[in-house]
């Protein structure tokens, strides 16, 4: 069969593609920066093209089915949802029609209905208006609506592992909304099927993975995906996380605003999954997906060292700590550590008791840094080590003047602990009980992958 695939750059798009590709079709791939030619076809929704023109292209093309990928999270320079996700789609799809194409596949997202949220929403309303206008044409068609899709490609993939990937994980609210992510691969092997069934397929599906998580489950995946340990969770009020969507927006990425964290909320979760069905398998799992292809953060935070480079350094730290509360507890006026502190403001029986709790502290951190690190040591570390340096910069500037350096000294001991922080090993514990799907994942099948 002979294919169009709108968006055959992107992450579904290429998949689709690749997977087409592998059943014996023949793919026309349409992009923007495609120009019409045996194989490929221009494709740009942000111009306006009379339906009859195209069905003048596709029919010159041969084109039997026609596959729309094509989609954005945030609209760049130049785009608009109202153009990408509904108009364009909508001349293409009323050329099918009048060209006589076979079959036609959107690619929608889940959680597009006629809801008050779902219509409110730019993105999932756009995609519903280009969904209502397929369903009503005379040509047999079904529109897919996945959950998050993950895999090569996906930036959305990217971000969460990127998220994953940083020593303190901010989470929107407690991180409880409910996710139920599909592997690319998959999500392409259902819609190869749909192409080649020999019954119609017009309908509506809802596609995921085989187990619903939380998002902060779904983060911790991805975390063990790229072999890293434990985190410190940070849980933020919503408000917070809207504000920082809004100041996102304003960035050069493509996945993280207002819409998306409003999606993220309300969930992303199938009433009836039709991957299984149309798979005729079960679906693999998240940490089975991860296994198959590795996830690829913006930004590599991944440390590696070696277990003696990794004991000198905590040595040198814990000699530190312990040897600065020594110091002070024991010579409290030949170190100069009473002075400093009253120029802190802190004297008489409360320079004593600073004193004794500071001292306690760096104790504890000096003696926990060599017997029990931890992403939490670390963390606090890393306060302590700031909440020191900016308190005694304020109240004595002439320490961050000096030519010796003292309190500059500090930007080095602070790279020292974050790269003990980002190399802290995963633990070998056997993790907490899953939902059975995800616990199961290693008797599934191993995922068809085209490359």
């Amino acid at each position: 069969m002979r294919v169009l695939v709108c968006g055959a750059t992107g992450c579904v798009g290429s998949a689709v593609a690749n997977a087409l590709r592998a059943r014996g079709h023949q793919v026309v791939a349409g992009a923007r920066a495609h120009a019409d030619g045996p194989h490929t076809m221009h494709v740009d929704y942000m111009v306006p093209v009379e339906p009859s023109a195209w069905a003048q292209r596709l029919t010159a093309q041969r084109i039997e089915a026609i596959v729309n990928c094509v989609g954005i999270l945030i609209p760049a320079r130049g785009q608009s949802f109202e153009r990408v996700h509904a108009l364009g789609p909508i001349e293409l799809f009323r050329a099918a029609a009048a060209a006589g194409v076979m079959r036609v596949l959107q690619v929608s997202a889940l959680g597009v209905n006629h809801d008050a949220q779902s219509l409110a929403t730019p993105y999932l309303h756009s995609k519903l208006r280009a969904d209502d206008a397929l369903a009503a044409l005379p040509v047999d068609a079904a529109v897919l609506r996945p959950s998050l899709v993950y895999g090569p490609r996906s930036q959305s993939a990217r971000l969460f592992a990127t998220l994953a990937s940083l020593p303190v994980i901010s989470l929107p609210g407690w991180g409880g909304q409910p996710v139920q992510p599909v592997h690319v691969f998959e999500l392409a092997e259902a819609m190869v099927r749909l192409i080649e069934r020999p019954e119609a397929v017009k309908g509506t599906y809802e596609i995921a993975g085989p187990a619903v998580l939380s998002y902060r489950e779904m983060l911790a995946a991805y975390r063990r995906a790229q072999g890293l340990g434990d985190a410190v969770w940070l849980p933020l009020p919503m408000a917070l996380m809207k504000l920082g969507a809004l100041a996102a927006e304003a960035l050069p990425q493509k996945v993280f605003s207002r819409d998306t964290l409003r999606m993220l909320e309300r969930g992303s979760v199938t009433a009836v999954n039709a991957l299984p069905s149309l798979l005729a398998r079960a679906p693999s799992t998240l940490a089975h997906g991860l296994a198959v292809t590795r996830p690829e953060p913006m930004l590599d935070l991944r440390v590696r060292i070696s277990p003696a480079v990794a004991w000198a350094v905590r040595g040198a730290l814990a000699f530190m700590w312990i040897y600065t509360a020594l110091i002070s507890a024991l010579l409290p006026t030949q170190s100069g550590v009473l002075h400093l502190l009253a120029r802190c403001g802190f004297e008489g029986r409360v320079g004593v008791a600073v004193l004794i709790a500071s001292c306690s502290m760096n104790l504890a951190l000096g003696t926990l840094t060599l017997v029990r690190p931890s992403p939490w040591l670390y963390a606090v570390q890393c306060g302590a080590v700031l909440g020191y340096g900016l308190t005694a910069a304020f109240n004595m500037p002439e320490l961050t003047l000096d030519h010796c350096a003292p309190l500059v000294k500090n930007v080095p001991v602070l790279m020292a602990v974050m790269l003990l922080w980002l190399a802290h090993p995963a633990r070998l514990s056997t993790p907490r009980a899953r939902p059975s799907a995800e616990r199961d994942g290693a008797t599934l099948p191993t995922m068809v992958s085209w490359r």
